[in-house]
């Protein structure tokens, strides 16, 4: 039987990461680990509260299905179109978001009238509890906790793992719109807020000192949240999911990593032929982040996957990329 516990403190001691929790529904039951009645900064799995608060409201349209599915052609920080040699990819983008969400008068009031309240997500919002986690940089220091008002659709919100399994399970049994894949990309396809690959869904986040995943299997209600304090907490992450192995090995055939650097705004990453380095300010807290992972096209984690969809593109980090000289 899997044991949740044991695989986070094996995970927690291995990486290091300050605070964990972590929550596992299946068969009926709840399980949970670490500090799991705390509140953490969710990042980008706010995207799927987004999502789903526009097709709640009624919009489906077109231009807001592409914003949603990173499918617009824009810049990850902005509204600015992709460079040439990347255009008409799918690549990812917290400004669509943002633009989505601008459609709301009150976009927060909107998330807490339609979404929050109905389903009883008490522990979840936008406005910082008094007792939550502290997210900490790469240099151990603890991350200052203020955002952005207007970044909040693409990462904003806090929650626990206890209000995720229900926002997963809501998820399990309806809004089967939202999961209608949209695009391909890195082996797996993406919907509204959610990577597709054979029956499961998930989205991680990263932001400001914090790691996070949400990982459903709708067909089983199998729901997993793990969310970290740390920017090690993917490495975690992915412990805890290759333990609990519910997610499909890829059998996707991508092309060859090419040698060399690519970059965009600010976001550069090095490629040889088994490893990829990222390198990146944190868009909220300033800090300069480094990543480095082998290249793997079929990662358990998508944050971890890498494709190379066209000559003298890269997509790391989720982001089309021009190589640079």
């Amino acid at each position: 039987m899997f044991l949740l516990a044991d695989s986070v403190a094996a995970a927690q001691e291995r990486t290091g990461v300050p605070e964990v929790a972590a929550a596992l529904h299946v068969d009926g039951e709840t399980v949970f680990a670490g500090v799991a009645d705390r509140a953490f900064r969710i990042a980008s799995v706010t995207k799927s509260f987004t999502a789903t608060l526009c097709f709640e409201a009624g919009f489906r349209d077109e231009r807001t299905r592409a914003l949603l599915s990173h499918t617009a052609g824009y810049r990850p920080e902005s509204a600015e179109p992709l460079p040439e040699p990347c255009a008409g990819l799918w690549s990812y983008s917290n400004a669509g978001y943002w633009e989505a969400a601008a459609r709301f008068d009150n976009y927060a009031g909107a998330m807490r009238e339609r979404l929050l309240e109905p389903l009883g997500l008490s522990s979840t919002g936008f406005d910082m509890p008094r007792d939550a986690v502290r997210g900490t940089l790469p240099d151990g220091s603890v991350a200052d906790p203020a955002y952005p008002e207007a970044r909040r659709p693409s990462g904003g919100l806090w929650s626990t793992v206890g209000d995720l399994v229900t926002w997963g399970l809501a998820h399990c049994r309806g809004w089967a719109e939202l999961h209608e894949p949209a695009a391909e990309a890195l082996g797996a396809r993406y919907a509204y807020g959610w990577w597709v690959r054979d029956g499961v869904l998930d989205h991680e986040g990263s932001v400001g000192g914090f790691q996070s995943l949400l990982l459903l299997v709708p067909d089983r209600e199998v729901v997993l949240a793990v969310l970290t304090s740390s920017w090690k907490g993917s490495a975690l992450i992915r412990h805890v999911v290759d333990d609990l192995g519910i997610v499909p090995a890829s059998n996707s055939v991508l092309r060859a990593p090419v040698q060399g650097t690519y970059g965009l705004d600010g976001f550069e990453a090095t490629v040889t032929d088994d490893r990829v380095v990222e390198r990146e300010t944190d868009p909220v807290t300033g800090a300069a982040l480094e990543r480095r992972y082998p290249y793997s096209p079929g990662a358990t984690l998508m944050s971890w996957r890498s494709d190379f969809p066209r000559d003298g593109v890269a997509r790391i980090g989720w982001v089309a990329l021009p190589r640079v000289p």
